[in-house]
């Protein structure tokens, strides 16, 4: 797969360069084939990747196909053009163009797009029953080849169809062929209706794959809505269709793919919560300073053209700068807003440690030679969490609560801290857990907190102990030592604990 992947990019590759070349009988969008160059390169990497980490998932074969099946009619496109157009006289055959718009027909509207759709998450279908849609998708698809094999014109190009055959080519352009299209359009939509129905029924990891995939297709959706409802306003014909062919290249050949890619390598599957609150804090507090900017500009060039008869690029560029400078008060003020409607969660590894037998030590030290022990304790720990990457919560006396992206991460910091601190004569406990949290601003609460609290309560002098879940995450990597099962007071169940070595 990783050499279909590499074709399809190497393919890619040489079509843009021929776009180059063809730059002078290039005018419309359509002519640049931009969709059939950018498409591939998403599919052509999240593809080999998935089929290399997943081999039994069918998904990561169909992505690299794809990738192939488009990057071909980019490659022929664009070299018939150079051979038609830009420099007639080389080696050219009108074969060429007809192979790259058959494999393009493969993909969609029932080819290979609806059976990503039918298999995703896991590369097996919902049901059976699904199956069927699979197959009818398949006859419509050759159905469509068959068609667009025997079409007396190649799409959009300059050149006669050498297969062409009048009777079928009446048949595609007349009612046969538009139901026929129009049966593609439906397996796409039940394609689409079976990941609804996947969705609803799915529950833990797969639930979260589902909906990378529906964040992916509603930002993609949402970034084309917007940058049409802007051409539509601000821009002119030609201008439009260019930049809403840019828009939709790249939020279908690339935002989508990567959804679908993060899904099926399940990549910290919980931070979607996250993205998708800071997604609507940025996005609306942006939408907002953009729409006062433009209210503000608008009346204050009106009054400058007033008095001067002129329009102002320091008035313009002044209030851009007070927008810029209003960005973070006005983010810290919806915040609270953006939290409670939308509370972000993440999948992280939490970490608690405190010194052991504390008041005993400021008994023996007295209060100012505890304070600087305390200060040079917290810079010690600190400098541990700048070093593996982990982020301070809170600290109340001498006891640190702070959270880590990666479980190694944790206990590697955690391990650190024990022995850095005992450099200073001080004894520590340490306690871990990886469990689903709520982020409310810097904030992170939820019930895997209070586990993590009361797992460090277990633990002796020098200890780090760390729940099953946490242990299972490591997979191997770090040593650690049953200690049994343990309930946690006021958190519900039993907790497998586990000493690291």
């Amino acid at each position: 797969m990783w050499a279909v992947g590499l074709l399809s990019l190497a393919m890619v590759a040489a079509a843009v360069v021929l776009l180059f070349l063809n730059r002078e009988s290039v005018r419309t969008p359509d002519e640049a084939n931009a969709i059939e160059i950018v498409v591939p390169i998403g599919f052509a990497i999240f593809g080999p990747l998935v089929a290399s980490r997943q081999p039994s998932n069918a998904l990561g074969w169909i992505f690299a196909v794809t990738a192939l099946a488009m990057a071909v009619p980019a490659l022929t496109g664009q070299y018939t053009r150079y051979a038609v157009l830009t420099e007639p006289g080389v080696p050219f055959s009108p074969w060429i163009p007809l192979f790259g718009t058959a494999t393009e027909t493969l993909v969609y509207p029932a080819g290979l797009a609806p059976l990503a759709m039918l298999l995703t998450p896991n590369g097996r279908f919902l049901s059976p029953r699904w199956r069927w849609v699979a197959v009818a998708g398949g006859l419509i698809t050759a159905v469509l080849v068959i068609f667009t094999i025997t079409e007396l014109q190649i799409a959009n190009l300059p050149v006669a169809n050498p297969a062409g055959l009048i009777t079928l080519a009446q048949l595609s352009s007349g009612p046969v062929g538009i139901i026929a299209f129009v049966l593609g359009l439906v397996v796409l939509a039940l394609a689409a209706a079976s990941m609804v129905v996947r969705l609803r029924r799915a529950d833990g990891d797969e639930r979260q794959q589902l909906r990378w995939v529906a964040y992916a297709t509603a930002l993609a959706v949402a970034v084309t809505v917007l940058a049409t409802m802007y051409a539509i306003a601000f821009l002119d014909m030609a201008t439009s269709l260019a930049v809403l062919n840019i828009v939709i290249t790249v939020c279908f050949g690339l935002i989508l793919p990567a959804g679908f890619g993060i899904a099926m390598l399940r990549y910290r599957l919980y931070d979607l919560d996250l993205l998708v609150n800071r997604t609507v804090l940025y996005g609306a507090v942006s939408v907002v300073l953009a729409v006062a900017f433009f209210a503000a500009n608008v009346l204050a060039q009106q009054a400058v053209e007033t008095l001067f008869d002129a329009r102002s690029d320091l008035v313009a560029a002044a209030l851009g700068v007070a927008a810029g400078l209003a960005f973070g008060p006005m983010r810290r003020a919806a915040r609270p807003l953006v939290d409670a409607l939308l509370p972000a969660r993440s999948k992280l590894t939490l970490l608690f440690t405190d010194i052991v037998e504390s008041t005993q030590a400021i008994v023996d030290l007295g209060d100012e030679a505890w304070r600087d022990v305390l200060f040079r304790y917290r810079a010690a720990v600190r400098r541990e969490l700048s070093h593996y990457r982990g982020r301070e919560v809170n600290t109340a006396g001498d006891a640190f609560f702070a959270v880590f992206a990666r479980p190694r991460d944790g206990v590697g910091c955690a391990l650190a801290m024990r022995d850095v601190v005992a450099e200073l004569g001080l004894r520590v406990r340490t306690g871990l857990h990886v469990g689903e949290v709520e982020l409310r601003g810097e904030q992170v609460s939820g019930l895997a907190v209070h586990a993590a609290a009361r797992i460090m309560a277990l633990a002796g002098p020098d200890e780090v102990l760390v729940s099953g879940e946490l242990a299972e995450a490591l997979d191997g990597r770090v040593g650690v030592r049953n200690r049994g099962s343990q309930v946690l007071r006021g958190v519900p169940g039993e907790y497998k604990l586990f000493e690291v070595g």
